[in-house]
């Protein structure tokens, strides 16, 4: 009866160790990816509020929006350099610095054109409403070829700005697969066995 309570006991006690190995291993990974997430977090969040300025066509907050962007991107790249690989695997460093360059050149070369868009729109608007001010006999014909010439150029932006959206949502969606893929696979690569 004693050697099978001994045995019950060190099995219990195994297991118990066992367990706890495996929460310290599993809160290491947790906390690892925590950091890496707060980089990443960080950036998403500044992009989510550049988001709704574009909604809200709000060139000051968009330009706000970008600079903290790109600020955050860079310190972002600071942080990551400073984190050491997990085990020797660098792997969602990596993957995260991969979203970070995106964000980076969403704010660098993108979001300008975006305002550049709303910058035009406005002035076609108001080339619009002084043009439309006059009744159609009274203009002359340098009046008509100018406000023809401001429709071309609001057509072009136009194409351009949905050229350019298409291309930033695409290539956000596929940076935000990968991402999301990667982290899936370097936490069951990572995660402790039972």
């Amino acid at each position: 009866m004693k050697q099978k309570l001994f045995l019950i006991f060190f099995l219990f006690s195994s297991c118990n160790c066992f367990a706890q190995t495996n929460d310290t291993a599993s809160a290491r990974l947790n906390n690892y990816r925590d950091k890496v997430l707060l980089v990443f977090y960080k950036c998403n969040s500044q992009d989510d509020a550049i988001g709704q300025a574009i909604k809200d066509k709000n060139v000051s907050e968009i330009e706000v929006g970008r600079i903290a962007l790109l600020q955050c991107a860079n310190d972002g790249m600071h942080q990551l350099d400073a984190l050491e690989s997990f085990d020797g695997d660098p792997a969602l460093k990596f993957s995260c610095r991969d979203v970070l360059k995106f964000y980076k050149q969403l704010a660098e070369s993108d979001i300008p054109q975006v305002s550049d868009f709303f910058i035009a729109e406005e002035k076609f608007l108001k080339s619009k409403n002084e043009f439309e001010k006059k009744p159609a006999k009274k203009h002359t014909k340098e009046e008509i070829y100018a406000y023809n010439n401001e429709i071309k150029k609001y057509n072009a932006a136009i194409t351009h700005y949905t050229q350019l959206t298409t291309f930033i949502s695409g290539s956000r969606k596929l940076t935000l697969y990968n991402w999301n893929a990667s982290q899936k696979i370097f936490m069951d690569a990572h995660r402790p066995k039972p």
